[in-house]
């Protein structure tokens, strides 16, 4: 009897699908036009509609195959987890001027500055820096962790 049971636990993981990431954790939207739920599955009702591929967003919750997820607004909801894209993105938030450096550091020059709500692709992040390296279409250059939406204080980030 304690082979069998030995056994049922040694093909149990073949059977278990877990995504195995962490809960909360960051994603971006993978298309321009996606559906927020007010539960996780189709008979649950659209309540918002996201136009913004690239997007990021926290995912806060899992059942099944859908999230649950927030936005920079606190807005909540459930979209299907291949509406998710792993790479990472960080947002500038709306009404705010953010520079984007040169260099890693505060005195640096600045490549631009960005007013409004600008997605950026995040290239690398160290947990020890106040910074991360981003691109904006043919721009490279560096953010204040502190002035986005996307991370979480002192995540690492290796796009």
């Amino acid at each position: 009897m304690k082979w069998l049971f030995g056994f049922f636990l040694l093909i149990l993981p073949l059977f278990v699908q877990a995504d195995e990431l962490s809960i909360p954790r960051f994603a971006s939207l993978k298309s321009n036009l996606i559906n927020l739920r007010t539960g996780p599955g189709e008979r649950f009702p659209i309540d918002w509609v996201y136009k913004r591929q690239g997007l990021p967003v926290e995912i806060t919750d899992e059942f099944e195959h859908w999230r649950k997820i927030k936005d920079f607004e606190g807005t909540t909801g459930w979209v299907h987890k291949k509406m998710l894209s792993e790479k990472r993105t960080i947002m500038t938030f709306p009404n705010q001027k953010t520079v984007l450096f040169k260099k890693e550091k505060e005195d640096a020059l600045p490549t631009a500055y960005l007013d409004g709500l600008i997605i950026l692709t995040v290239i690398q992040c160290d947990h020890l820096s106040d910074f991360c390296k981003v691109r904006l279409q043919d721009l490279t250059g560096y953010v204040k962790k502190n002035e986005v939406f996307g991370l979480y204080p002192n995540e690492e980030v290796n796009g």
